[in-house]
């Protein structure tokens, strides 16, 4: 991707440096989008001059000739749009700087409707983009933008007319959706909004569900008020800042508006659309997904004192404020609703002409329809307000009764059903235990007494019975709902006074109801609640015992597929992973448990076990090292290779920090903790003795020389055997004194006289140049002289041997100089 993305920015780049490239031709480029969303500073350059502007704009304002292949009609036209809703700031700010530019976007909607749907979508985004902040986007840049643009838009005497002209296509009932909801600034907001409802733009817009209007126009107004109310209602109840009320939600929500739509969808000649549109603006007004927690918070809230002011103190899921808004929204809406209640009654008994229409189960000459479907859930709506006026008039209407029939005589609308049901139970759980007022339940014992609700759900479960039990019997499609219905009626006569109403006025319905729900519907209910399978879905992810012991050869040939496509080299790589490689060590301490029950104490077989254990490792590793030591001496054939490492090993040899540290001129490496110090007059030099020889050969040597190297012709496993016995020896020989004393080296204070150390340190470089240039590997010989000094350090500690203990160490001048550790006293006797 990096080597295709560089190419096209090369040949773009080398596209642009030409003088006579035209636009089409940089819109003809590979990832020319990408390239301006990245915001190529010589694309750029080229997107705002002016010339190019005002092209991009025309692409998307201008309907192509429909002589041009479909395929690439609208080709240039996307990439304009693309690149101009790129949010670059450049080009956002040049093009609302530029009011001959924005004078011919606004051109677009001068034209005569209806508008080509693609390039309304392309202005719609443009101007979207300059009003609507993104995410991303630089506040400053958006702000000088958007201002620019509500400028001029404000400055447009006609521009609300044309919005309302075209508003039968969706993207302009988009854009204005961005106008009212999507303004970032508060300052901004409010002024648009303020300017908006100067301009009346709610009263227009319900002025245009008429049934005169257009129906395309019809539902997209009600799309736009609805999501106008949704949004501007959970900005106000989201919002972590104060927000200043909303002047078009508050008109729209005013009961003039209110009154004004229902003049407007019950004017002239009934039409569904008109109908429809204006029923969903009253149920999103009502709210009715909340309404009941609505009610059940209004009641249940303190009233709060004039001095007290409360913002975004949430009571549930809202605010006090928002609580009693709604309350009087509610209250206002349904006393609006009210004057009209009569017109919505009628549209259940003479709705808006429909074609028959045939179904599976035969065809219907008067279909329900979406508008008896609608009028159903408005009033579902309206009696869960709890209006006593308006309960009172569905009482005197009777639409209860006519409900009840739509119910019956549609037995297949499931949607209808639920509505109804909705509608029942909203008018039953009215009922309370209050009979001051002789209307408190007039609606509940309307649906009792003169309905009959449960006298004709009886009825109706019997007749469906016996329909049942003839030759190809059919079930009827409400009986679901009756089944869901009887049964909150039952829960309502056990928890509220409705079922002591029944048995005080009512005593025969009551005792029926009562052999139904211990008989019928226990058994109705006992099958309804059977699971299906007998387990609920989610607990197949749970084990199953009764299927662990099955084998499905799926599996395993899922598995021989996969081995088999397995590289050898994955094969051979893989090696399992291991927990703790992945884990602290402290949190792989806190995976033991039962740590107090663990036994960490060693036996005497488990020592001697482990003691032979490192005695055999110890062997193996002191046999490789004979090998090693044969090895070093003898003349190899050189590679190139080998003199390679040669080279590197003298370089690392011969290596030193400064030159002037060695009178000779050639630098070494020095152990300051273990170079040999200038031995004091009158003392003898330590000759080379065999560490690990018998006690015999381990006597001073007095014709050695002092840079000679220790013997380890003699060194092997069984000597080291025979020698790591002895360190566990309990009774150990003591000490020879006096050979110590003869062999051992004195030991110098750091007190030196400086002049004396440096002669002794000069002899002794001298000594140390003629010994290194005879030595074939430096590496090897300071391995043979660590082993020494690991080796006798390892007596020391253990065991006072019988010999002189003497410590071969690798120092610089010679090859392997034997130290004893004596003790200060020793020190002071030589």
């Amino acid at each position: 991707m990096f080597w295709l993305y560089n190419k096209n920015a090369s040949y773009l780049d080398a596209l642009l440096c030409k003088e006579d490239v035209t636009l089409c031709e940089i819109m003809d480029t590979e990832d020319i989008i990408n390239q301006c969303k990245v915001q190529s500073r010589a694309l750029i350059d080229f997107l705002v001059k002016p010339e190019m502007m005002e092209e991009l704009v025309s692409l998307v304002t201008r309907e192509p000739s429909i002589e041009l292949e479909e395929r690439i009609r609208f080709k240039y036209p996307n990439i304009a749009c693309e690149l101009l809703t790129c949010d670059v700031p450049a080009i956002n700010e040049r093009l609302a700087s530029d009011e001959v530019l924005l004078d011919k976007l606004y051109s677009f909607l001068e034209c005569e409707p209806p508008l080509n749907p693609l390039l309304a979508s392309y202005f719609s985004r443009i101007m979207g983009a300059l009003i609507a902040k993104k995410t991303e986007q630089n506040w400053l840049s958006y702000q000088f933008t958007c201002l620019q643009v509500l400028d001029f838009l404000k400055a447009k005497d006609t521009f609300i007319s044309l919005l309302l002209k075209h508003l039968g296509t969706s993207a302009i009932m988009d854009l204005m959706l961005k106008l009212m909801t999507q303004v970032e600034s508060l300052e901004m907001r409010q002024n648009i909004l303020n300017w908006l409802d100067s301009q009346r733009i709610m009263q227009s817009l319900v002025g245009l569900l008429n049934p005169k209007v257009d129906k395309e126009r019809h539902y997209n107004v009600a799309q736009l008020l609805c999501d106008f109310i949704r949004v501007a209602r959970d900005t106000q109840k989201n919002s972590t800042e104060r927000v200043d009320p909303d002047p078009l939600l508050n008109t729209l929500e005013s009961s003039e508006t209110v009154s004004l739509l229902l003049d407007n969808i019950f004017e002239g000649e009934k039409t569904e659309s008109a109908i429809v549109g204006g029923i969903q603006v009253l149920l999103a007004l009502l709210d009715i997904n909340q309404l009941s927690q609505t009610t059940d918070k209004i009641f249940s809230i303190p009233k709060l004192n004039n001095s007290q002011t409360t913002y975004n103190s949430d009571i549930g899921e809202e605010t006090i404020i928002n609580v009693e808004q709604r309350e009087r929204v509610i209250q206002s809406t349904t006393e609006t609703i009210l004057g009209h209640l009569k017109d919505f009654h009628d549209l259940l008994l003479n709705p808006p002409k429909k074609t028959p229409i045939s179904t599976t189960v035969g065809t219907l000459q008067t279909p329900v329809g979406n508008t008896r479907l609608q009028v159903t859930k408005l009033f579902a709506a309206a009696v869960a307000s709890n209006n006593g006026r308006l309960l009172q008039e569905v009482v005197s209407l009777g639409t209860c009764t006519v409900l009840l029939d739509l119910f019956f005589k549609y037995p297949w609308n499931n949607f209808l059903h639920t509505q109804v049901e909705n509608c029942l139970i909203s008018a039953l759980k009215t009922h309370t235990s209050d009979e001051s007022d002789e209307n408190s339940n007039a609606l509940s014992r309307h649906l009792l007494v003169n309905c009959n609700v449960i006298e004709r759900i009886l009825k109706a479960w019997k007749d469906n019975d016996e329909q049942q039990k003839e030759s190809n019997g059919v079930r009827q499609g409400y009986m679901g709902h009756l089944i869901s219905i009887i049964n909150k009626i039952v829960e309502l006569c056990s928890d509220t006074s409705l079922g002591k109403y029944l048995l005080d006025n009512l005593p025969e319905v009551a005792k029926s109801l009562d052999e139904f729900k211990e008989s019928t519907l226990k058994e109705t209910n006992a099958i309804q609640d059977t699971l299906l399978g007998g387990a609920y879905p989610n607990s197949s992810n749970e084990e199953n015992d009764d299927y662990s012991d099955i084998t499905f050869p799926q599996d395993q040939m899922y598995s021989s597929y996969q081995v088999q496509h397995l590289t050898s080299h994955c094969i051979d790589g893989y090696s399992g992973f291991n927990d703790d490689a992945f884990n602290d060590g402290d949190d792989t301490l806190q995976t033991i448990d039962h740590r107090t029950d663990m036994i960490f104490s060693l036996t005497d077989g488990d020592v001697a076990q482990q003691r032979e254990l490192f005695k055999q490792v110890c062997a193996q590793n002191i046999n490789t090292l004979d090998d090693a030591d044969d090895q070093i001496f003898e003349d190899r054939d050189h590679t190139f290779q080998t003199v390679i490492e040669k080279e590197d090993q003298n370089e690392t040899v011969y290596s030193s920090d400064s030159d002037d540290d060695s009178p000779s001129g050639v630098p070494m490496e020095v152990d300051p903790w273990m170079s040999p110090k200038a031995p004091e007059r009158g003392v003898p030099p330590i000759g080379t003795v065999d560490p690990w020889g018998p006690a015999s050969n381990s006597q001073s040597n007095p014709n050695s020389n002092v840079g000679d190297w220790a013997d380890f012709a003699d060194f092997t496993s069984v000597k080291f055997d025979a020698n790591f016995d002895s360190a566990f020896d309990k009774t150990p020989a003591k000490p020879d004194i006096s050979c110590t004393v003869e062999n051992d080296l004195k030991v110098e204070s750091i007190e030196n006289d400086p002049k004396e150390e440096a002669k002794a340190s000069s002899k002794d470089s001298k000594v140390s140049i003629e010994k290194v240039a005879q030595v074939p590997n430096k590496d090897a010989e300071k391995d043979a002289g660590d082993l020494c000094e690991s080796k006798d350090n390892s007596q020391n500690v253990t065991q006072p041997v019988t010999e002189p203990s003497i410590t071969p160490s690798l120092v610089e001048g010679d090859s392997c100089s034997l130290k004893s550790p004596e003790t200060s006293q020793e020190k002071k006797d030589v």
